[in-house]
């Protein structure tokens, strides 16, 4: 959908670095492609994990069923295309190295997702700590902010985009975290808080304070 056409190819030229070889690339027959499209998800990880690092086609498969999700998801956090499909293929990469032991202690979307979270927050404390540079005299505090959250209709609006990005920017990271992977990782209360590792109780409780944090916030910037 994405630039993630073609991650196939993209991820077999990532493999001659560490490959001693290099073998012509060649398409799976259609026969396998169905086969794998109709897979569900737990063997198609499974069979990713018995494949990789050498055979990529139920990865492929993978990076396919998850790929826009992950991509809306950093750009959420990173409120610009370029750093959201980067951040994305850096998800994935990471993915991919780590797939192998994976032990299906959690869901692997669970899991998936918990990887883009940290990878985005990683990059926001990084540019965070560079505009922080620039912006000394006027003592700008770029991370922290008002620590404030948002709430599910702004999310999910597209008339002001820039709005709610500038409110996201503003959050915590807790907050944001919360916020996004509940409204735009179609992610229930129980998969965010084994992602966040936290009880589900607490989880609640912190999901909800932050939706009146964000009601706040939201009306002093976008009203």
């Amino acid at each position: 959908m994405f630039y993630f056409v073609t991650f196939g190819s993209f991820v077999l030229s990532m493999l001659q670095c560490v490959s001693s070889s290099c073998c012509p690339v060649f398409e799976p027959p259609l026969e396998v492609k169905i086969i794998l499209v109709n897979m569900s998800e737990r063997d198609l990880v499974s069979l990713s994990v018995k494949q990789l690092p050498y055979i990529t086609q139920a990865y492929t498969e993978l990076v396919k069923r998850h790929e826009s999700y992950v991509y809306a998801l950093c750009y959420r956090y990173l409120s610009a295309k370029e750093p959201a499909e980067d951040a994305s293929q850096d998800v994935f990469l990471k993915v991919f190295h780590a797939l192998p032991n994976f032990q299906f202690k959690s869901e692997f979307k669970t899991w998936l997702y918990s990887i883009a979270v940290n990878h985005c927050n990683t990059l926001l404390l990084k540019r965070n700590r560079e505009r922080a540079r620039y912006n000394e005299i006027e003592n700008v505090d770029l991370i922290s902010g008002d620590e404030q959250a948002e709430t599910a209709n702004c999310v999910a609006k597209e008339s002001d985009k820039h709005c709610v990005h500038e409110v996201i920017e503003q959050l915590g990271q807790e907050d944001r975290n919360l916020i996004l992977l509940r409204f735009n990782s179609d992610l229930g209360l129980n998969d965010i808080a084994d992602i966040m590792g936290k009880k589900i109780s607490a989880t609640k409780m912190k999901f909800y304070r932050s939706l009146e944090k964000f009601k706040l916030l939201y009306q002093q910037i976008c009203e």
